[in-house]
């Protein structure tokens, strides 16, 4: 970096580099102080975890479900001779067609809404009609004083005549799902000259493929949690080859299922909508906004205790117990849950996620790598570029939750 008669860098001193410009001499740092540059925090873990390989664009798994065992009745199911008065047998309506398959002659259920002591057997199906006959056949039950609204029946198991045939077979079938391979690129170039430029233990090439490395991780990151699914046969850039699109876990179609949006946050709000997402969750995580992780800190110091040899004022919320006894770990996310995103206040956003069911995947043999030298020919510039080809398996939108909107904390 020899300046016209100046000469060359003249010496170090004190872990100082000397820079003689024209007749004044700039004293210049080597060594750069890095900002938030460790901020993938969810990629970061699913790399820990590993990576699995997929071989399409479009990734598949299934999901199942078990069986439901309650039920929604119609708003007013009593037929037969129920609907009349008391009566050992009648009919009861069930609300949804598509829950009929549920139920099968010798299936044993109750209605918990009468009473939890008189059981009824299924004596037949016909569209959303099921015949029921109390299990003594003695027991009569009138239903017309019973207010039936927003009422369950509840399949409990069954029971066969000695020597009958064979029970009916009844199963959920799998749902398939599926997501895109997105194609995340991220190029870094410079001068032929500046790729010369020298730091303390690191040139400037080096600088750059390691700042754009991390700009490159973060957007698969912001696409894991914000991404939306599509995919064009003829893409949106060029508008030639094909171009896909990878959902994330606001996808409305793949993403979390146990979502809530509260304006202002109270302890039970929160509480409510931590055990709805546990219940399901193995290995549960949540990534807080700023402006959430205030409130738990908030609501835990009304219970701060101090002892004469404390020495420190306030509590560290690192995990939470919700009232079924699951525990959950906490971070924040102060680099992508914080600010406002055009008005949508990220800082009250929280991401409940289920670590074991999500997993990275990568197009065989296309994980993040660098392409090399892809600039023009005869260009006095040096281009290279990150790519990945990524997407997310988030196994079953059950286990994840999203709480957002919220605004303020009570």
């Amino acid at each position: 970096m020899g300046l016209g008669s100046q000469g060359v860098i003249g010496e170090y001193k004190s872990g100082t580099q000397i820079i003689p410009a024209d007749r004044l001499d700039l004293s210049i740092d080597d060594i750069i102080d890095y900002l938030n540059v460790d901020r993938m925090m969810l990629v970061m873990l699913l790399s820990k975890i590993g990576k699995k390989k997929v071989d399409e664009m479009e990734h598949s798994w299934w999901t199942q479900e078990k069986k439901a065992d309650w039920v929604l009745l119609d708003a007013n199911p009593e037929g037969g001779n129920w609907a009349g008065g008391a009566a050992v047998d009648g009919d009861i309506d069930i609300k949804n067609a598509t829950d009929a398959w549920l139920f099968a002659v010798g299936d044993v259920v109750m209605l918990p809404h009468i009473d939890l002591t008189t059981q009824y057997l299924v004596t037949g199906v016909s569209s959303t009609t099921l015949s029921l006959l109390t299990v003594d056949n003695t027991t009569t039950k009138d239903f017309s004083a019973n207010p039936n609204s927003d009422k369950y029946i509840f399949r409990v198991s069954t029971s066969f005549e000695e020597g009958s045939g064979k029970g009916t077979i009844k199963s959920e079938a799998p749902t398939k799902v599926y997501n895109m391979v997105q194609i995340f690129q991220t190029p870094m170039g410079l001068t032929t000259t500046a790729q010369h430029v020298k730091y303390r233990g690191t040139d400037e090439w080096t600088k750059q493929a390691y700042e754009r490395a991390i700009d490159h991780e973060f957007d698969i990151e912001k696409q894991f949690f914000f991404g939306m699914r599509a995919a064009n046969t003829t893409g949106l850039t060029n508008g030639v080859y094909q171009q896909h699109f990878m959902g994330g876990l606001t996808d409305a179609t793949i993403g979390a299922q146990n979502t809530d949006s509260q304006a202002s946050l109270t302890q039970k709000e929160w509480t409510t909508w931590l055990s709805t997402w546990l219940k399901y969750a193995r290995s549960p995580l949540a990534f807080l906004g700023e402006l959430i992780f205030e409130a738990l800190s908030f609501w835990a110091e009304a219970k701060l205790q101090l002892v004469r040899s404390e020495d420190t004022l306030g509590m560290a919320i690192g995990r939470y117990t919700d009232p079924f006894g699951k525990e959950v770990m906490f971070t924040p996310h102060r680099e992508l849950l914080s600010g406002s995103y055009a008005g949508y206040e990220a800082r009250g956003l929280a991401f409940g996620v289920d670590i074991s069911d999500l997993e990275y995947r990568y197009l065989d043999g296309l994980d993040t790598h660098v392409a090399v030298d892809i600039q023009d020919p005869d260009l006095k510039q040096k281009i290279d570029e990150w790519r990945s080809w990524v997407t997310l398996k988030i196994g079953n939108g059950k286990r994840h939750g999203i709480l957002e909107d919220v605004a303020a904390y009570t």
